[in-house]
């Protein structure tokens, strides 16, 4: 996420990039650590956006649900949430019970779809939410899938029922964190928590 963090720090927003494994990693674990790095970087924060991509969009939510003192006051502001498999993958399903699923350890067992997904297991919040999801599949995974896909994870999985607003680009999983349209949009959205109109999508705002 480096990239997309200069972009952000370039728009005037003091950026924390979290740091984490997420192979061989328990959910606990993951969880755990990424509390105390959030923690430690809004301490003294007059307002936190949060900016998730993959993975990294559960931990958001998880944080959030988890610490009321800050989902309950003003200081929370919008959240982006970039290619999150919300419902889970079913790329993680057809590897689900593999020796490479066993290898990756307890948070890539936990991206499957159904009940046991974490994304599932985590409450729907009334927050200001944006879901960006890709539809730029891979030739490798699009058998997997039923509908459009960015190549890992499902369109429909990305979605959240209380989602503020909800756009689909033609870019894919990995692609998602150099895009410069991904970009345009989480900074518009951080700005007025909505997605850029059609009227200014081809325009260059940053």
């Amino acid at each position: 996420m480096r990239y997309f963090a200069q972009q952000l720090k370039h728009a005037r927003y003091k950026v924390c990039s979290l740091d984490y494994a997420s192979l061989r990693q328990s959910v606990k674990a993951v969880l755990l650590q990424t509390n105390k790095q959030i923690n430690a970087c809004i301490s003294n924060a007059n307002k936190v956006h949060f900016v998730g991509h993959s993975l990294g969009g559960l931990v958001i939510r998880a944080y959030l649900q988890n610490n009321s003192a800050l989902l309950n006051s003003n200081k929370l502001g919008n959240v982006v949430l970039i290619g999150t498999p919300n419902k889970g993958s079913e790329l993680a399903n057809h590897l689900n019970g593999s020796w490479l699923m066993h290898i990756a350890g307890g948070i890539s067992q936990a991206l499957v779809t159904g009940d046991n997904s974490l994304g599932n297991t985590i409450d729907e919040l009334n927050i200001s939410l944006g879901v960006i999801a890709g539809t730029k599949r891979s030739p490798l995974t699009e058998h997997y899938f039923k509908g459009e896909n960015d190549g890992l994870v499902s369109v429909e999985s990305t979605k959240l029922n209380k989602m503020r607003d909800f756009i689909t680009l033609d870019v894919s999983h990995t692609g998602m964190r150099y895009n410069q349209q991904v970009i345009q949009h989480t900074l518009y959205f951080l700005q007025t928590g909505a997605f850029l109109p059609p009227t200014l999508r081809t325009t260059a705002l940053y």
